[in-house]
């Protein structure tokens, strides 16, 4: 992780599952972690809402939860990256080789941080700067 006081940045959102998750607490959230399922792209949305959708639609039903964590990244580490449209005109979200995210990560503006959780009926949604997702992880 890097200062970067002159750089202009982003922030994108990942949906990610438990166990993405138990590794990101594991390298204490410094760093993106990479799709489920041996994924050759890592797919980090300009919305949180659309990486929410994601979570709920795809990581609960099958991993039982769903994260979506805030990534900052100066924007012109996201620049090198295609910025795609999935479906719908609101749905952005950048195309990450998964072979490319150590160097990215080495871009992080700040700590990963949680944001939304979901599991089976409930969901929760996680003021910045808290930590407070050992009490959400069974």
């Amino acid at each position: 992780m890097r200062s970067h006081p002159f750089r202009n940045t982003q922030a994108v959102y990942q949906a990610i599952g438990s166990q993405q998750l138990a590794a990101l607490i594991r390298a204490d959230w410094r760093r993106i972690e990479p799709g489920w399922g041996g994924e050759h792209f890592t797919y980090l949305k300009q919305q949180q809402r659309y990486a929410e959708m994601i979570a709920r639609q795809w990581e609960v039903p099958l991993h039982g939860a769903g994260y979506v964590v805030r990534i900052v990244l100066p924007e012109d580490a996201l620049r090198q990256y295609d910025l795609e449209t999935v479906a719908y005109e609101e749905h952005l979200e950048y195309r990450v080789p998964s072979g490319e995210l150590v160097e990215l990560g080495n871009e992080l503006v700040g700590a990963v941080q949680p944001v939304a959780a979901f599991m089976d009926r409930q969901s929760y949604s996680i003021p910045l700067g808290s930590r407070p997702l050992a009490s959400l992880i069974g």
